[in-house]
């Protein structure tokens, strides 16, 4: 399958900046500012024809008298202006630019020509052009932060493509607060020129890239998107967070980014056939781009789970069974090992009912019995880290017997904390062991989700709902790559 070829736009040797500005509040200013912030790795060109200088950069008058040859030119300056600077761009022999500038087909007839003909002048030059109405792109390999908003992006193994600026940049804070790492990212405005199947495309061919992101408002009917997902699916999962689902979303998404609807009944079944994995909100992309990015694929939809507490169990069993997941009965010889953990009024099945045993060491063995299990091909692991349950802080009054059982709990409390690194090791040991993903789940007060992904490669959730959602659209992309491989026709 042919692809565009975008590797001067991620990794440019060189950047101009057309329409720079001293002014700390216009986007010529800030764009500039966030690539010198972010140290990108190559020379970077300011353009203004009426500054000398900017943040202590000789400025030039016009992108032809720079004395180096551009792979990026960056256009922030108002819609009218662009056209001319497409010539200029071209003269200069420009691989790839970036039209930061909005005004264009977004707003009617009058910004559609205008749109129309600079993706005409660019590639009457042989030029690529992004846009217009973007907020820019990132690459982690050469540090290039040429963006709108000051996001400096965790850099990790995802690379993401957006039709919605301000959609594309919370995933990219999202990720930050979450420890999700992102490679490459470009928010893709009106696609008049460049298109999400040639970012599809390159992403899919990019070593460095594991799993692809998107938000799709609305695609042209000639769009090549099914065609270039067919074979990028079966390369690398592929997750779309489609915007415009409804009359009233799809008439915002055109005034928007100019996107045009398409109907979400075809669309989702085209989705399916070529394998892109559907994911239904905006926190549901965030919580599969943790899973898919740090897990294998499950083999199959056999999940073992394991609890402290029986109702917790009941509700993940449920959201199992509501999202096509088996939950199989224990086998006896799973039950002969458990029973010798557990007290005797534990569950005896799956779930596995710890009883409220809050100590490490049974929650270590069951959870290790449990993942080593052959008949199953996924664990969720509830109440690994309880802190914020085990809150022994204040002082009581009563009986010194009574101080002394206090003093005793603390100081289970505090062992239990101590080994909650313990836990999440011997979970990711047993991800890496056995090929299957873990997936743990916290109870009480717990703000360490970022932490054990960054420091342990472990995925945790909040809740067993998202954690069942995560694994089971990991399930949905391990049915498709099972499924027939039909040729594609070049």
């Amino acid at each position: 399958m042919k692809y565009s070829n975008l590797d001067k736009l991620f990794n440019p040797r060189t950047i101009a900046l057309v329409g720079a500005s001293a002014n700390p509040v216009k986007w010529g200013f800030i764009v500039f500012f966030n690539i010198l912030k972010g140290e990108f790795t190559g020379p970077v060109y300011p353009v203004n024809p009426k500054i000398e200088s900017l943040l202590g950069i000789p400025c030039y008058p016009s992108i032809e008298t720079v004395p180096d040859s551009i792979d990026l030119a960056v256009i922030t300056t108002p819609a009218p202006t662009v056209s001319s600077l497409i010539d200029e761009c071209g003269r200069k022999g420009v691989s790839f630019v970036v039209v930061i500038t909005s005004d264009f087909s977004e707003t009617g007839a009058k910004g559609a020509d205008m749109e129309q003909e600079i993706v005409e002048k660019a590639r009457s030059y042989g030029m690529r052009l992004v846009g217009p109405n973007t907020m820019g792109i990132f690459s982690a390999k050469t540090h290039l932060h040429a963006l709108m908003p000051p996001v400096m992006p965790l850099h990790g193994s995802l690379s993401m493509f957006s039709q919605s600026g301000n959609v594309g940049v919370q995933m990219l804070y999202w990720g930050i607060n979450k420890g999700v790492g992102y490679e490459k990212f470009v928010s893709s405005g009106n696609e008049g020129d460049l298109r999400c199947e040639d970012y599809l495309g390159y992403f899919a061919e990019d070593e460095a890239t594991t799993v692809i992101l998107a938000y799709l408002e609305g695609i042209d009917p000639d769009s090549e998107l099914y065609r270039t997902a067919r074979w990028a699916c079966r390369k690398k999962p592929v997750l779309i967070f489609k915007g415009g689902r409804t009359k009233t979303g799809g008439k915002a998404a055109a005034s928007h980014s100019g996107a045009m609807a398409v109907s979400s009944k075809v669309l989702k079944a085209a989705f399916h056939q070529a394998g892109i994995i559907e994911i239904d909100d905006s926190q549901g992309l965030v919580d599969c781009a943790k899973a898919f990015s740090a897990y294998p694929i499950p083999r199959g939809s056999r999940i073992a789970i394991l609890t402290r507490g029986g109702g917790w169990g009941v509700i993940t069993a449920d959201a199992c069974e509501e999202h096509g997941l088996i939950v199989p009965p224990l086998s006896r010889e799973i039950l002969e090992k458990l029973n010798t953990i557990l007290p005797p009024y534990w569950s005896h099945a799956n779930p596995v009912d710890m009883a409220a045993v809050i100590t490490s060491k049974p929650y270590l063995e069951c959870l290790e019995i449990l993942a080593q299990w052959d008949e199953v091909d996924a664990v969720i692991a509830l109440g690994g880290s309880i802190q914020g349950a085990l809150d022994f802080k204040n002082d009581v009054k009563g009986t010194e017997e009574l101080k002394e059982s206090l003093a005793f709990a603390r100081e289970i409390a505090k062992d239990y904390a101590e080994k909650n690194d313990i836990v999440l090791d011997l979970a990711r040991t047993l991800v890496d062991k056995t090929g299957k993903p873990i997936i743990m789940v916290t109870l009480g007060d717990y703000e360490d989700h970022k932490s054990d992904l960054t420091n342990h490669r472990v995925v945790s959730y909040p809740t067993p709902e998202r954690a069942v959602r995560a694994l089971a659209r990991m399930v949905d992309y391990r049915r498709f790559l099972n499924s027939p491989d039909e040729d594609i026709k070049q």
